[in-house]
């Protein structure tokens, strides 16, 4: 669908593709039929300078898409959208203006690409009103050319008449109803993820929450089990942090977590895996990494923890275990619960190991 700007939408390469290669195809599928029809001699004066004329537009277009920094991309959807409308609304009069003698012609099966085309280039609620003004259209047309014969007494295909309008109707419908479902299928979708991320996020600072790193734990614990690839946990906890709540308030507190969650998200890996354990307490999950390795990482961030602008002292202590076959969630983070806790006892903003 088209969007509020071209920039923001993303279907616009797809959608200049399948205008690169259809239209040269629809360019050559009107010059075959007026071709084939001026060769058995059936076209219509309609047909007979119609069709060249589509043939021409459409090979103007697609040398549109090929400038598009000196045309626009825009302006050539539009013009293949209003000059496709056109010749539908065109093809509709003229078609009624002789439905008495030569019924429905061939090219009628191809009015609701239109309607079609509208949901491309339009947002929906816009295709649709746009789609409802070309089948007014469709009947304004229809008036004027049957009007007059249907004063003259000729007679006219009723059938005909019916199969046309009521098919484009229901084709108008149906469009409609198609995009509603998929919007309606998608807004499902969107508010699903929704749920699913704040049931797995912590709102304050966007990291995992308790619920979501403890099952980050669990697949990482069972793959250290199947492959026995090294896997270390790390709890720390930010010192004096009711101090600076006490002190400062909350709102310098919550200042003190993002710091913190920056300051760690920048310098770990893409597999590792960081949350929000609780209150001031975060949990790291670092699969494929030795216990030497974590105990680096933990005295690399203390620093980093210590730099920042406008804020109190940032520490924090840190509590690494290594995974053992043995181990389930419980035990590993029993033992890095127990080594942050010795670490913490021993003055803070220190990296203890568990043995």
């Amino acid at each position: 669908m088209a969007q509020n700007t071209l920039q923001e939408d993303t279907t616009v390469p797809m959608r200049a593709r399948v205008y690169f290669f259809m239209l040269p195809v629809a360019a050559w599928a009107a010059l075959f039929a007026w071709s084939q029809l001026d060769l058995s001699q059936q076209n219509t004066l309609y047909e007979k300078y119609s069709l060249p004329a589509i043939a021409l537009w459409l090979g103007l277009c697609w040398l549109g898409l090929l400038a598009p920094r000196r045309v626009g991309f825009r302006a050539v959807e539009q013009g293949i959208f209003w000059g496709t409308a056109l010749l539908m609304v065109l093809n509709v009069y003229y078609n009624l203006l002789s439905i008495g003698k030569e019924g429905l012609w061939n090219s009628s099966v191809w009015l609701a690409i239109v309607f079609v085309m509208a949901y491309f280039v339009f947002e929906p609620k816009q295709a649709w009103w746009v789609s409802v003004g070309i089948f007014s259209a469709f009947l304004v047309v229809g008036l004027f050319a049957l009007t007059p014969q249907a004063l003259r007494g000729q007679h006219l295909d009723a059938n005909s008449l019916v199969q046309l309008y009521v098919s484009q109707l229901c084709y108008l419908v149906l469009f409609r109803l198609l995009v509603r479902s998929k919007e309606h299928a998608l807004r499902v979708q969107l508010e699903a993820a929704h749920l699913h991320h704040l049931a797995h996020t912590d709102p304050l600072t966007g990291v995992a929450n308790r619920r979501s790193i403890l099952k980050s734990l669990e697949e990482a614990l069972a793959h250290h089990q199947k492959t026995a690839e090294p896997l270390c946990l790390v709890l720390l906890d930010l010192d004096r942090f009711k101090q600076i709540n006490d002190r400062y308030g909350h709102e310098m507190g919550d200042r003190v977590l993002l710091h913190a969650t920056q300051v760690l998200q920048q310098h770990l890996r893409p597999t590792d895996r960081l949350g929000r354990w609780g209150g001031e307490e975060f949990m790291l999950v670092l699969p494929n990494t030795s216990l030497t390795e974590a105990e680096g990482l933990c005295t690399r961030l203390q620093p980093l923890l210590a730099q920042h602008d406008h804020l109190p002292p940032v520490s924090a202590s840190f509590g690494v275990a290594a995974a053992f076959p043995e181990d389930d969630p419980k035990s590993l983070i029993a033992r890095a619960d127990a080594a942050m806790y010795a670490s913490k006892q021993a003055g803070g903003n220190r990296v203890a190991i568990a043995p």
